[in-house]
């Protein structure tokens, strides 16, 4: 996902990882009375009333501090992988958007900005020479917001709303109470480390996208809440629904330039666009 910023040149040192192409007054347990257990690889967050929004400095202000209730439910324990993805399309037949258009938005280590590459899609993330062949482990990247919820309608889950993500994403505790860290220094997700555009210094090892858990798990076990790639939600930045709102932030990301590597933070995308940062998880509802 591309933030509103401008790209400069740059020249970056690439490790292709996988791709061959040289709130705290609510509790989250596991499971409840009056909820079912959660699926294999899901954890259960528990309902009731959160604090949530962007308590950093930098925050742009949509997102600001407020309470949000919501229902009990279970999510993803990681983002959807290339395997999993792949499922899906051998079970439907389904075509992305990418696939579709005959491309997708690629950044590729060295380059000045993110460019429309033909032949890009997910199972080619960085255009028609690179595969995923070594990589199924990995997030699906490529995907759409239409994608996405074509994937989740057909797993029986549905995309997280903004509030479900980020009630998740902390661990259940309001913002500004626990040391998230940062990223670009003690090495908790992958994201840019170094300079942007000029360096990535790789001390996380990875350029692109890290195989889903090579991070430790927040504190209630889901893994790559922030880095690695940004996830689609249900929710619409604009009234319009011109926009659809993407959390977490990706191995795009650095201290210096977008920074978005934080619960609070709002991306936001035109649905029908794919990027090679950009992936999801699921949820469903507890019953």
């Amino acid at each position: 996902m591309r933030i509103a910023f401008s790209a400069a040149a740059a020249i970056a040192m690439i490790v292709l990882t996988g791709f061959w192409f040289e709130h705290g007054d609510v509790r989250i347990e596991w499971g409840s009375s009056g909820t079912r257990a959660p699926a294999d690889g899901m954890v259960m967050v528990r309902g009731g009333s959160y604090s949530i929004g962007d308590e950093s400095p930098e925050a742009v202000g949509d997102a600001p501090r407020r309470r949000a209730q919501i229902a009990s439910f279970a999510i993803d324990r990681h983002e959807v992988t290339n395997r999993q993805f792949a499922e899906f399309v051998r079970a439907t037949g389904y075509r992305t958007t990418a696939e579709r258009e005959g491309g997708g938005r690629v950044y590729r280590g060295g380059e000045s900005d993110w460019a429309f590459v033909d032949g890009a899609d997910w199972r080619h993330p960085l255009g028609p020479r690179s595969n995923i062949d070594r990589a199924s482990q990995h997030p699906v990247v490529l995907v759409s917001w239409y994608d996405a919820n074509a994937y989740a309608t057909w797993a029986g889950k549905r995309l997280p709303t903004e509030a479900e993500w980020e009630v998740a994403a902390r661990g259940g505790r309001p913002p500004g109470s626990t040391p998230l860290g940062d990223p670009a220094h003690d090495k908790t997700a992958n994201v840019w480390q170094g300079r942007w555009p000029w360096r990535n210094d790789l001390s996380d090892h990875f350029f692109y996208t890290a195989p889903v858990g090579s991070f430790a798990p927040n504190s209630i076990g889901l893994y790559d809440m922030l880095g690695n790639v940004w996830e689609w939600t249900a929710d619409a930045y604009d009234a319009g629904a011109t926009l659809r709102v993407a959390r977490g932030g990706s191995w795009f990301c650095s201290a210096n330039y977008c920074a978005a590597y934080r619960p609070g933070f709002r991306g936001k995308s035109p649905p029908d666009h794919a990027f090679n940062n950009v992936g999801f998880r699921c949820v469903v509802d507890a019953r």
